[in-house]
């Protein structure tokens, strides 16, 4: 995975919005004060544009999987991961030429210290040379570059939990994030709170617009035997209504499964040890698979104990039966063939296609949105410098009438609709059954005709699905026109702002 450029590139951020915004950052620098506070604020915000990709944050309460949904992410088992929190410093992933970490401190110091055999965050914390409370995070840079069509940069958490004190490092690195996956193990009253919480820190930006739900560790679910998926797609949608406004939907996914599945460490060996496995009795193997412990004090089984811990440390108890299941069907139960038949299992590629149509399909938006905040500070920022002259007063100016022109923008809009998002979470906004798919359509498409619940054009039907858009557009936005008279004061300011993006949308639509 790749953090980004030491620089803004040749070719500029890739996005009309986030090309938009560089370019109100280039126009205006050179009329600042040189290495003042706003010139300096405008480069950073260059070099964030300039990124190749977005800074998607894994997240959640501690122990929830997060580590290693991000080695499955990854594709290469890099985060630590146990059967207690291992993250307790912020790990930034990015390809490198070598196996290396760079520490940075609290004090702006930066040094590099070797990587792990392989690559990865080393388990003893003193190979960092400083202390946790001294280090401000940590960049893992891994040679071999990021997995293939995964062009992110990721980002490991601390997990969220008060007793661990690291809560403010947890949330100020989620907060500069574009997007979120936040793990729950077993969801709860809880993370509803810790949402609520990152929420804050983040200025309403994360909300159900950039908050993916991943139901982690499915296999745990219930008393942990049986087919774990009813129960889990149950589990999964119960929370995707509770916690409806704070994240677009809860993915269920066997987390160990698919850091195997999607990894570099299954072998031959490995698949020959489940072959043997396949053999045995099936009710001998469903007792001892009942759980960790009856496994790995088989003692008639067929493997022995360094072959069962091996396969439970890259399994677990549902990955093995589950890959038990596969070899009789497979011609060739090779590594390859079992590894095909582990990833359908672990449920990882509806997730990654939710990342897809969620935070990929909206990158221009969520990392414009991004800059855009950061352009508030800067334009919120006094002139350093010796008596900044007229120029530099008629930059800033003209920097302000930009981000207003920018944030006009329909997709820009939508992130004005955070605030109702996080009031429909709260309860303070009460809505229709329909005023509420309404809202989260608005808030979340990433086309016009998304938002609106429309299908997309095909070709040769341009003309006709936009005059079909703008009716629709229309017609929803005289829906919130009616709820601005309501009684509530919060329903009258989201309505009005979902009714100026449902004109914005009707005149784009109607546009020739």
């Amino acid at each position: 995975m790749t953090i980004g450029p030491t620089g803004p590139t040749a070719a500029g951020p890739t996005g009309e919005l986030c090309r938009r915004a560089d370019a109100l950052c280039r126009v205006a620098a050179p009329h600042l004060p040189p290495g003042g506070p706003v010139t300096a604020a405008l480069a950073a915000v260059r070099l964030r544009l300039a990124e190749p990709g977005l800074r998607i944050a894994v997240g959640g309460r501690m122990n929830a999987g997060k580590s290693t949904l991000v080695n499955a992410l990854l594709g290469r088992r890099l985060a630590a991961t146990g059967a207690t929190e291992c993250t307790t410093l912020v790990a930034w992933f990015r390809g490198g030429v070598q196996n290396r970490l760079e520490v940075r401190r609290t004090d702006g110091r930066r040094y590099h210290v070797p990587g792990r055999p392989g690559g990865g965050i080393p388990r003893d914390m003193t190979l960092l040379g400083s202390t946790r409370e001294e280090i401000e995070e940590i960049v893992v840079e891994t040679a071999g570059g990021h997995a293939p069509g995964r062009p992110w940069t990721l980002v490991d958490t601390p997990g969220m939990d008060t007793l661990s004190g690291l809560d403010g490092v947890a949330l100020r690195a989620l907060g500069t994030a574009d997007a979120l996956l936040y793990v729950m193990p077993h969801p709860g009253a809880g993370d509803a709170e810790a949402l609520e919480s990152l929420r804050r820190q983040a200025h309403d930006r994360m909300t159900a617009l950039n908050v993916v739900g991943v139901l982690s560790r499915i296999d745990e679910l219930g008393d942990g035997t049986g087919d774990p998926w009813p129960r889990a797609r149950r589990v999964a949608a119960t929370y995707t209504t509770r916690l409806t406004g704070l994240l677009s939907g809860v993915v269920p996914v066997a987390g160990l499964l698919a850091q195997t599945a999607l990894g570099e460490e299954f072998t031959e060996v490995d698949a020959a040890l489940l072959r043997r496995l396949a053999a045995a009795p099936r009710d001998d193997l469903d007792r001892a698979l009942y759980s960790p412990h009856e496994f790995l004090h088989w003692p008639d089984g067929p493997l022995d104990a360094p072959g069962r811990a091996r396969l439970l440390d890259l399994l677990g108890c549902y990955g093995i039966g589950a890959a038990v299941d596969a070899v009789p069907a497979a011609a060739d139960p090779g590594a390859r063939v079992l590894l095909a038949a582990l990833r359908a299992a672990s449920g990882i590629d509806a997730l990654l296609d939710e990342i897809g149509r969620r935070f990929d399909a909206a990158a221009d938006r969520l990392r414009a949105a991004a800059a855009l905040k950061l352009l508030d500070e800067a334009a919120r920022t006094a002139l350093g410098g010796d008596a900044p002259g007229p120029a530099a007063h008629r930059a800033l100016d003209d920097l302000r009438a930009g981000i207003a022109a920018l944030r006009r923008h329909p997709l820009l809009r939508q992130t004005e609709l955070a605030p109702a998002l996080a009031d429909f979470a709260a309860g303070r906004l009460r809505l229709s059954e329909p005023d509420t798919a309404s809202l989260l359509r608005l808030a979340t498409g990433t086309t016009t005709a998304a938002c609106l619940g429309l299908p997309e054009p095909v070709p040769g039907t341009t003309a006709s699905h936009s005059a079909h858009a703008a009716r629709t557009a229309a017609e929803a936005a005289a829906r919130w026109r009616r709820l601005e008279s309501g009684p509530s004061r919060i329903l009258q300011r989201h309505a009005r702002t979902a009714r100026e993006l449902c004109e914005e949308l009707c005149f784009r639509a109607a546009a020739p």
